[in-house]
């Protein structure tokens, strides 16, 4: 039975994910419609995520699908799993449940792919596939290993530091059993012992079920080897649809593997995503390769004509985008500086800010982001050089005392850039903390785990379990928002322990809650190490994130300054020829390349205001094209 898409379909999707009155116009409508497998390239803002989850509603509204087929959906975070269950409620359980799949990439071959190959090859399960819980484990083995064989690694290493990330960082390669660098491909060592002793230990690892997430890519790789043509037969046969999200930043061993296991005809396939945001893996080779002319959404919602205007020169691929006309126009800026008063960039920003009257939006971002955020030696630009007390890493330095700790968005995602198990696996650790303190035990020697606590629960009472499940989703989507759950999460933990393990002693708990609340939250933020406060008043302050562009990608901004860092050459520097707005050249390097990607991203993030901190080294001479394509010059 061939699906037709309706007006009807059109209008339920319209209401759905659309504000009041707002239609789809004639881009958005072709790509809701197209039943072929296409490409579909949208620019920054587009509104990209919400067309693609409108036309997975419109196609669930057809379910069952002929022959019971489904729909394969391949995200690369879970912002729009979130999406879709926030606004479609228990009616979105169909798209979650056989068979359909809806998930990351690292799910995906996860749970089809590298769980099943390992059942089959071991006889057991997979106890975790995790970096974290992986390299625990690397480095207790290696230290088990003899002294002799450690000397050899200590001294090549250097520093404890050095070693520990050469052992961690110990893959197999794909298409061997040869041990290499996961970065470089390169072997520790040819031949020898030691090498032999690593490879040894990286074995006893994987037969104990542990597995870092390149593990998983090598199983399925094994299992690929020895099962495609079945496995593209059975997921053809599955799946009627095909939809990936971010196409851009699937790598090209992503890229291959999905291309193996889908027939394109015998499924539909569609790709979603922006050439000229791939700043993963290595961005200078793109490993999209579009089949033939794409569809495209060239209306941004995001950004002002203007800034739509400037971005255009930084394109790789001609995206066609057109600036939100709504949104107030604000010349972009160009903050000039010397060594000497760098420490004055951020200050002159928050004063643009406060001077357009941005801070006044109750929704307003505002975000200061630089390529680079890793302080290096050689002094060269860098994000700690504009605030020296940026840190990449704000939240695992500190053990988790309080329950503040463990339902913070400033602690578990600070930089936006986790999926909701991070939420999920966050708000459970609370859960386990308080029966750590009442000394409730699995048994007489072991603590409960997430699972076990889980099992427990469902086992005792099944309804207190189906609430605890909805409350869980509910509670990430609102501490990703910034909502505070603290008395949810109390009620729900009391009931839990009073009705499980007849626990009602709820005085011990004062300490673990003692430093709840919005004035201690207000607090951890404003003292966050990457957050710059400009003084609108006495009393009040302006909060300026400092970040990577990597940090930030998929994120909007009310404004967003660009900082100057450099990467082998300065950034500035490297593109002043597209801040000047000049034609493309026919021939463009590597490194321009990654340049002009990175740059792209950040400048893509505002709604009102853009402003780029540039080294006065890094525009003498240009100036006066600078103004004639836009810019307005800010000596500081």
């Amino acid at each position: 039975m061939k699906i037709t898409i309706s007006d009807d379909d059109i209008n339920q999707a319209e209401n759905l994910f659309l504000p009041q009155g707002k239609k789809f116009n004639e881009e958005n409508l072709k790509i809701i419609k197209s039943l072929e497998s296409k490409d579909i390239i949208a620019c920054p803002g587009s509104g990209k995520t919400t067309t693609l989850l409108a036309k997975i509603f419109v196609i669930s509204n057809h379910f069952p699908l002929q022959n019971n087929q489904g729909i394969c959906v391949i995200t690369h975070t879970n912002v729009a799993i979130d999406e879709i269950k926030e606004r479609l409620g228990t009616e979105s359980n169909k798209l979650f449940e056989y068979p359909n799949f809806f998930g990351t990439i690292q799910s995906f071959v996860n749970q089809f792919l590298a769980i099943p190959y390992f059942q089959n090859t071991y006889g057991k399960n997979v106890v975790s596939i995790d970096d974290d819980i992986y390299n625990k484990e690397m480095i207790k083995e290696f230290y088990s290993m003899s002294r002799v064989l450690r000397f050899g690694l200590e001294k090549k290493f250097n520093t404890r530091d050095l070693l520990i990330e050469g052992i961690t960082n110990l893959r197999f390669c794909l298409d061997s059993d040869l041990l290499v660098n996961r970065y470089t491909g390169q072997p520790l060592y040819k031949q020898g012992k030691t090498l032999e002793a690593l490879k040894d230990i990286k074995k006893k690892i994987m037969e104990k079920g542990i597995l870092c997430y390149d593990d998983a890519y090598w199983l399925a790789q094994k299992y690929l080897q020895k099962c495609e043509v079945p496995l593209q037969e059975i997921f053809s046969n599955r799946f009627k649809f095909l939809f990936i999200d971010e196409m851009q930043d699937t790598s090209r061993l992503q890229c291959e593997y999905l291309n193996r296991i889908f027939d394109k005809e015998k499924v539909i396939v569609q790709r979603f995503g922006d050439p000229n945001q791939s700043i993963y893996e290595d961005s200078t080779k793109s490993s999209w390769e579009f089949w033939d002319e794409p569809l495209r959404i060239t209306n941004s919602k995001r950004n002002s004509p203007i800034i739509s205007k400037m971005l255009s020169h930084f394109e790789i691929a001609d995206s066609g985008m057109n600036g939100n006309n709504d949104i107030d126009i604000i010349t972009p800026k160009i903050l000039i500086f010397r060594e000497s008063n760098i420490n004055c960039v951020l200050p002159k920003f928050g004063q643009l800010i406060a001077e357009n009257k941005l801070n006044l939006n109750p929704h307003c971002t505002f975000k200061a982001v630089g390529r680079i955020g890793k302080k290096n030696e050689n002094g060269r630009l860098n994000i700690t050089s504009y605030f020296p007390e940026y840190s990449r890493k704000v939240t695992d330095t500190k053990s988790k005392l309080y329950l503040t700790d463990f339902l913070s968005k400033e602690k578990i995602d600070p930089n936006n850039n986790k999926d909701v198990d991070e939420y999920k696996n966050s708000i459970l650790n609370a859960l386990i903390r308080l029966l750590w303190i009442a000394q409730i035990k699995k048994d007489t020697s072991n603590y409960f785990t997430k699972k076990s606590l889980l099992e427990k629960i469902e086992q005792e009472n099944p309804s207190v379990f189906l609430e605890l499940e909805e409350n869980l989703f509910t509670w990430c989507l609102k501490i990703r928002r910034g909502e505070d759950i603290t008395q949810e999460f109390i009620n729900q933990s009391n009931k839990i322990l009073s009705t499980i393990y007849n626990h009602n002693d709820f005085e011990i708990f004062e300490k673990f809650y003692k430093e709840m609340g919005t004035e201690t939250k207000t607090k951890q933020v404003l003292n966050s190490p990457n957050i710059f406060n400009y003084p609108i008043s006495e009393v009040e302050k302006l909060q300026i994130h400092l970040n990577t562009v990597a940090g930030v990608k998929g994120e909007t901004h009310t404004a967003t300054l660009f900082l100057e860092t450099c990467y082998y050459t300065d950034d500035v520097r490297t593109l002043i020829d597209y801040f000047k707005g000049q034609n493309k050249k026919s021939k463009i390097g590597k490194r321009e390349i990654s340049a002009l990607k990175h740059t792209y991203v950040a400048m893509s993030r505002p709604t009102h205001l853009l402003c780029i901190a540039a080294q006065k080294s890094s525009i003498d001479g240009h100036e006066k094209e600078l103004k004639l394509a836009g810019w307005e010059l800010i000596e500081l």
